[in-house]
């Protein structure tokens, strides 16, 4: 998925600082999550305290490459048409760290039953490329176009009973994606309509992760040990199989993905 989705975004748009920043930073990601790979495979857990410390650094790269939240339209506070208030500094420096690793991980935890996380990815970013498309963004269009293809292409193997896996090395790949299409598609020159119908694009891994924290927040449970409060794991133990899970869930992207595309058209009317 990381070689096609460069490859066809480098043939396309050539070696540019998003595609660059792609590179690297998924590159980085990869190499962590193999190693987190290989201790799962000898039944031994890596410590999450390195992989957190890789996925910080690898926000922090990405806003230095002037990649990042800038700010917000006051339109839709009672300001003047056009008007935008600029984040001080810090503050898109939050919140765009926050972003990616926050993307990065939601759509990991997604990862537990065979293709629901490429399959979530895929309409995530057919919806981020419609958005891009409307907006006149040709390249992320272009990166979200050619992630759904690379997710498409990997379903193929990994959809229910899998015969390749994507581990902690793809998932956190295609979640750093989606976080640089999205801030560099709809998430530019943010209004409340274009957060809102960005969350929606990724609404799968968004409503999975924030029922996640609460859940274990309520249990006092640390927030990084794993569990089965996922929800693929809760419709698994109310009698679904693994391929009943993932349709499900599919249908429900799906829903996320039209109501995104349907408010983003009505405020455009």
């Amino acid at each position: 998925m990381f070689v096609g989705m460069l490859i066809v975004s480098a043939f396309f748009a050539g070696v540019q600082k998003t595609v660059a920043v792609l590179a690297v930073g998924g590159a980085i990601l990869m190499a962590i999550g193999w190693v987190d790979d290989a201790y799962k495979a000898k039944q031994k857990d890596f410590p999450a305290l390195p992989k957190l410390l890789i996925q910080l650094s690898v926000g922090m790269m990405v806003f230095f490459f002037d990649i990042r939240f800038r700010g917000v339209s006051l339109t839709w506070l009672g300001g003047d048409d056009g008007a935008f208030a600029t984040f001080p500094l810090w503050i898109s420096f939050l919140a765009t760290v926050i972003w990616i690793v926050g993307l990065i991980n939601m759509v990991n935890f997604l990862d537990g039953v065979d293709g629901l996380a490429a399959g979530a990815t895929i309409f995530s970013a057919v919806t981020l490329f419609f958005l891009s498309m409307v907006k006149g963004q040709d390249l992320t269009a272009l990166l979200a176009v050619a992630l759904a293809g690379a997710a498409l292409a990997f379903l193929r193997f990994n959809f229910y009973p899998a015969k390749i896996f994507m581990g902690d090395a793809g998932s956190m790949f295609l979640g750093f994606a989606l976080a640089i299409i999205s801030l560099e598609g709809t998430m530019k020159g943010a209004t409340l309509i274009s957060l809102v119908v960005t969350v929606l694009a990724l609404g799968l891994p968004v409503i999975d992760t924030l029922q996640v924290m609460i859940s274990r927040l309520l249990a006092g449970s640390p927030m990084y040990q794993a569990d089965r409060r996922h929800v693929h794991h809760r419709l698994m133990s109310h009698g679904l199989t693994a391929k009943q899970t993932v349709v499900v869930l599919y249908v429900v992207s799906f829903l996320f993905s039209a109501l995104s595309l349907f408010l983003f058209y009505f405020q455009k009317i």
